[in-house]
């Protein structure tokens, strides 16, 4: 074989061999969906604080986004508190008025001191009714409320709301509700055992409570988890439902720093009948910042995913279990270039059943070749233990527990609670490479009333018009130039130079033969 076809055979096979050891996320990153046509807008808009906003996606193309106002500034305590709860709806083409649909139910109205109406939470069935739940004063009430999704922009068609339990601790993140086919509800809480004890005379407990007939009855609470140091209790509560009735319950447990310390997953195999004792995924450890916002997610048969916020700073971990929650796999800085505390990953699916995760972070100081800024970053399970690699949604936001839904297969909306300006702000965009699922008609539900409930107010069209603030308009938002694809120019990079060389040696070889 002659030494120039030998020199190509070489480099060739160099540059194949280089192709394969490469990363697949760097080569395969082109095919993963991604999120376009993306418009942001101000939805709250009033001289109100607004705050903890909440999706739930219907089966017609809906979106309905719950949020907490502090309607007239009478709510003590900072921003981040309303005392009523605001309603809109996207219909797939524009989101509709605010309006006021629930007040926290109280004897004498005039004479609270302190009215709140705090972290709502929503489920829809299958017979196409909201569930809605959310928390009252301190020492907390948690109240349940329902209404046919077709008419839950009217606080007429809104049923009063009924007390399911007055001794929650009141802390932030502490309640959730989840639902299963046909007509059963789960909610876990943060509690103590009663109300006078509320000062901490009694160690604080996670709780479980269900319905099996669609919210008409309620069990009594269970204490699924508790906490014997009266100096710590629950926080960041949430609940997955794998089907066949598996429920898996996350929590934070904190201590009086104001910081995470540990966080936990406790599960029942059973539909909430029995509990296994809770699983440690994570303590802090000296010179620690914190263990926090633990979130899970279901990903095929008896696989997991859980991630939580936290380490020497606030950094996003990664953890497995194979066995349903049993046992976990040591965390994993995945994200490693990202960095902050902004709430929960939020997990959601499109129409062909892909995992996508969104989680509000910022670039991490150092990150060389990183857009660096706060924002909504998205990733797509690949499979295994990989993600692909995250990418900004709509550029720099300034957001507080992103909240995101999908709907009609391949449209995603998110809502988010923005500190600078105290008001809520959504975000639309369109997935790219994914099935779009035709609406579909939501079924006409029975025996929900339609009765007036006496809690609520009629102020939503002042506040929309005493607003001091336009809103923001529809003008699509396209994520900076630069972006996180270091990976991809790192790959041609290399191909660049390696196809140099190779001239170069080839060149020079041809020109030293004359």
């Amino acid at each position: 074989m002659k030494k120039p076809k030998l020199i190509w055979l070489l480099f060739s096979s160099g540059l194949l061999a280089i192709l394969i050891m490469l990363p697949g996320p760097l080569i395969a990153q082109q095919n993963i969906p991604e999120i376009v046509d993306v418009t942001i807008r101000n939805i709250s808009n009033t001289a109100e604080s607004s705050t903890q906003p909440f999706l739930v996606a219907d089966k017609a193309g809906n979106v309905h986004l719950f949020w907490s106002e502090d309607v007239g500034g009478t709510v003590t305590g900072g921003t981040n508190v309303g005392n009523t709860l605001m309603y809109s709806r996207w219909d797939g083409v524009s989101w509709s008025q605010p309006v006021d649909v629930l007040l926290t139910p109280s004897e004498d109205m005039a004479g609270l001191n302190d009215p709140s109406a705090l972290q709502p939470h929503a489920v829809i069935d299958d017979q196409g009714v909201i569930h809605l739940i959310w928390m009252g004063r301190s020492p907390a009430e948690l109240y349940y409320s329902f209404a046919k999704a077709t008419e839950a922009g009217s606080g007429l068609a809104w049923a009063p709301g009924e007390m399911l339990a007055l001794d929650l601790t009141g802390t932030e993140f502490s309640v959730d509700i989840k639902y299963e086919p046909p007509s059963t509800l789960y909610v876990v809480f943060a509690r103590v055992t009663a109300v006078e004890q509320y000062a901490g005379s009694n160690p604080r407990t996670l709780s479980f409570i269900k319905s099996t007939d669609s919210g008409a009855t309620w069990s009594e609470p269970v204490d699924i988890a508790s906490v014997p140091d009266l100096e710590r209790g629950f926080s960041a509560v949430r609940l997955l439902v794998v089907p066949d009735g598996k429920l898996l319950a996350s929590y934070t447990e904190w201590d009086l720093s104001g910081n995470g310390q540990a966080v936990y997953v406790v599960r029942s195999l059973d539909g909430g009948e029995t509990w296994d004792n809770p699983v440690q995924l994570a303590a802090v450890e000296p010179n620690d910042y914190e263990r926090d916002w633990v979130r899970l997610a279901w990903l095929e048969g008896n696989r997991l995913v859980a991630t939580w916020e936290g380490g020497y700073r606030a950094y996003r971990q990664f953890m497995y279990s194979d066995d349903l929650g049993a046992t976990w796999s040591e965390p994993e800085d995945l994200f490693y270039w990202l960095i902050g505390e902004n709430g929960f990953t939020e997990f959601v699916r499109d129409g062909d059943g892909r995992l996508h995760l969104f989680v509000a972070q910022r670039t991490r100081e150092g990150s060389i070749g990183r857009y660096g800024c706060l924002g909504l970053w998205h990733s797509v399970w690949q499979g295994e233990r990989e993600w692909s690699d995250p990418e900004l949604v709509g550029g720099c936001n300034n957001m507080v527990d992103p909240r995101v839904v999908i709907v009609n297969g391949n449209e995603v909306i998110a809502a988010w609670y923005s500190s600078l300006v105290g008001e809520i702000i959504t975000l639309r965009g369109r997935i790219t490479n994914t099935s779009y699922i035709d609406p579909q008609p939501l079924p006409v539900a029975e025996n929900i009333t339609s009765e007036a409930s006496q809690f609520q107010s009629t102020i939503a069209e002042t506040l929309i018009a005493e607003s001091t603030r336009p809103p923001l308009p529809f003008s699509s938002v396209e994520a900076p130039p630069v972006s996180n694809q270091i990976g991809t120019a790192l790959f041609w990079s290399v191909i660049a130079s390696i196809t140099l060389i190779g001239i170069i040696v080839a060149t020079k070889y041809g020109l030293s033969r004359h």
